[in-house]
């Protein structure tokens, strides 16, 4: 692991209530997790957003962070957390509290849990982008370089995983691509609303949270795939109704994010600051616009937590092959 602070990014987790699927780990991986990376490291998120506010962050420093408001982080890994006394930033989106249908996660369960492989899935989305209009758009669009690039800033993903972001990213508009996914999903027999079962958190686990000294932060309104090329307005609107949901359910102005699908610019930057946010994470450790690593309070890096298991488990064939 590279020498300057960081987040751990956590999505999902399985057991037998909650289905497993891409990057997926259980209750024992996550401890794993916290016992390579040392519990003495692991800094409140208080103590986190203090450090980053007065410069005093070193190199060593460490936190926990879980995007998206996914119930099996609640009940799979907060008990962790309870056991070794740690706290963490939960990043939350809120129109899924209030009624909304978060249907890029939906779709990602769908793709994990109604397919043999991710690549079965993969097949079936990229023959109806072949067999449709948006055909040319992403054979021209998408290059080589492009694939490329993207995998250097994600190693963690593979290339269809990255042709099948960039595809829903770069040449589908959201209802495009909702248009595609939910007549996938039709003719699986299955509706959005019955995939949507047991997905997220209630405003009771946040206030839980909150109450218990985790840090509940913004993570947008409704989780748009490529914030950075929405207007101000759009953008300001998208935060300020997260905002505002969370101090209505704690009671306390949230002071950190994680940027959705690590996508932002100079109007998410303004917007955070006009919020009085601390603190904002990306979604990887690669310089943003080839700048620094940490560029600014609001670009921190993270590290997704498949890397660090694919470390755990590279440091265990190691050590079998010693003894």
């Amino acid at each position: 692991m590279r020498k300057f602070p960081m987040g751990i990014m956590f999505h999902h987790f399985h057991n037998n209530r909650h289905y497993g699927g891409q990057g997926s780990i259980s209750k024992k991986d996550f401890e794993k997790i916290i016992h390579y990376i040392k519990p003495w490291r692991i800094l409140d998120p208080h103590d986190w957003i203090e450090r980053v506010n007065r410069g005093l962050l070193t190199k060593n420093d460490l936190c926990l962070t879980f995007d998206d408001a996914l119930l099996c982080q609640y009940e799979i890994a907060l008990p962790i957390l309870e056991k070794y006394n740690l706290r963490a930033f939960w990043f939350v989106y809120s129109s899924v509290f209030e009624g909304g249908l978060g249907k890029f996660e939906i779709y990602r369960l769908f793709r994990s849990k109604f397919f043999k492989n991710m690549d079965d899935f993969y097949k079936l989305f990229f023959s109806k982008i072949q067999n449709s209009r948006f055909e040319k758009s992403a054979r021209l669009k998408i290059s080589q370089v492009d694939i490329d690039r993207f995998q250097y800033a994600f190693p963690h993903y593979s290339v269809n995983d990255i042709r099948f972001r960039m595809v829903r990213d770069k040449i589908l508009n959201r209802n495009e691509y909702e248009s595609i996914m939910d007549g996938i999903i039709r003719k699986k027999g299955l509706t959005a609303e019955h995939l949507a079962k047991n997905l997220w958190m209630t405003n009771k686990h946040l206030k839980d949270l909150s109450d218990h000294g985790h840090a509940i932060g913004l993570h947008s309104y409704t989780h748009p795939m490529i914030m950075g090329s929405l207007s101000f307005s759009t953008q300001k609107e998208e935060y300020q109704k997260n905002f505002n949901h969370i101090v209505e359910i704690t009671g306390k102005p949230p002071l950190s994010m994680s940027h959705p699908d690590n996508s932002y610019n100079d109007h998410t930057l303004k917007i955070l600051k006009q919020l009085k946010i601390i603190c904002g994470f990306r979604s990887n450790k690669s310089p943003p616009n080839r700048g620094k690593v940490n560029q600014s309070q609001y670009e921190l890096a993270r590290e997704d937590h498949t890397h660090i298991i694919k470390l755990i488990n590279k440091r265990k064939s190691y050590e079998n092959k010693q003894s």
